[in-house]
């Protein structure tokens, strides 16, 4: 029997096994889509270590950040050319758990694994398709501006389950995200001075834009779902994080190849358009950058298991700084001031909460040793 509750930063889950054994796990990290990831995360004390930590974050999420753009700048749609890479991740995982592990594809589940696992996949698998869909409306800092509110929501979400006052470093977090957020999204009516021509939105109607934002708010709602639920399935249920990955993976890549089987046959309706949109050299450049996503999500993996779980994720928050550094170095879309404000604040906001996190954790480790030295 495993008995779940939160302790005070929000941000863990406290879980007692059957021998009573604590064991604590952190849910502000995103979903995982990696290769070998049912091995516990191992944490080393060595600087060498720490770096490589350091390293394999960065180094991953400008690979995630970099693929977007360029299959932006290709006018390739994103949807499209993500799916060589989703039919990688699928055939990488399936040889992983079938022909290395042995593990079984189905087993039996009681209704409520079933129950999460449903929520677990439809929450991650609509939110990455609202994550791609949104870039269609809005500027990449914008998107993964409003996508890293999701350790906002995680937050929000773990206290309002578990009925929790909220501390003074998350009620801020809430305040500068709100904040930043409005000054990414600059409605009209409190920044109708600003022109057009000015704004971050790709085009003059601001209609798409508001379009984007909430398509990037529900991308961050159900990333932040879809981590509680794959924590609780995980730690109730024992459920092979590499199962729910696999289930995520195949699902997605199932519901990419029907959303083009769609959009050529009934939306656009032409055969001549889909031979157009993926046998040229745009497309072919744009899918093979994504195939640098399964390296990326090793060394993602890799830096869970060298780096503190807070401190990677403010590494990963880079994704803001990088999308930034791309969008108006390389980009004839530039943003204004007021967005690169709003990106400020949210990535302040993210480090509020984590850092905080981080040091209670830290003063909670050095009471415990020293109780422990007493006695």
């Amino acid at each position: 029997m495993i008995e779940l509750n939160t302790i005070e930063d929000h941000s863990k889950t406290e879980v007692k096994d059957d021998n009573n054994k604590e064991q604590c796990t952190d849910v502000l990290i995103e979903p995982v889509v990696a290769g070998n990831i049912d091995k516990p995360v191992e944490s080393s004390p060595t600087r060498s270590t720490r770096f490589l930590g350091v390293f394999y974050a960065l180094v991953s999420t400008f690979i995630f950040t970099v693929t977007m753009f360029v299959a932006k700048e290709l006018k390739v749609d994103v949807l499209d050319a993500i799916i060589p890479s989703y039919l990688l991740n699928t055939i990488l995982l399936f040889i992983y758990m079938k022909f290395i592990k042995h593990y079984s594809l189905y087993r039996k589940s009681t209704k409520q694994e079933i129950f999460f696992l449903f929520i677990n996949v439809f929450c991650t698998t609509s939110g990455i398709f609202a994550y791609y869909l949104a870039y269609r409306y809005l500027t990449l800092p914008d998107v993964i501006t409003i996508r890293f509110t999701q350790v906002i929501w995680t937050a929000i979400i773990t206290t309002v389950l578990y009925r929790e006052k909220p501390s003074i470093p998350m009620i801020a977090a809430i305040l500068l995200t709100t904040i930043g957020v409005i000054f990414v999204a600059q409605p009209t009516f409190l920044f109708s001075k600003i022109s057009t021509t000015s704004k971050t939105n790709i085009s003059n109607n601001s209609q798409p834009h508001i379009i984007g934002i909430l398509i990037a708010f529900y991308c961050s709602i159900a990333f932040a779902i879809g981590v509680l639920s794959n924590k609780h399935l995980f730690l109730r249920y024992k459920t092979k994080h590499s199962l729910i990955v696999f289930y995520f993976t195949f699902i997605t890549l199932c519901a990419l190849i029907a959303y083009v089987f769609y959009k050529y046959n009934y939306s656009i309706g032409q055969t001549q358009s889909f031979k157009n949109d993926f046998f040229n050299w745009r497309y072919l450049c744009a899918s093979s950058v994504f195939l640098l996503y399964t390296p990326g999500l090793l060394l993602m993996q890799k830096a869970i298991k060298y780096e503190h779980p807070s401190i990677f994720t403010i590494l990963q928050s880079s994704g803001i700084l990088f999308s930034i550094i791309l969008q108006n170095t390389f980009s004839s879309v530039k943003s204004n001031l007021l967005s690169l404000f709003g990106s400020a604040l949210v990535l302040l906001s993210i480090l509020t909460i984590t850092g905080s996190k981080y040091i209670n954790e830290k003063r909670a480790k050095k009471k415990l040793i020293q109780q422990t030295s007493a006695k």
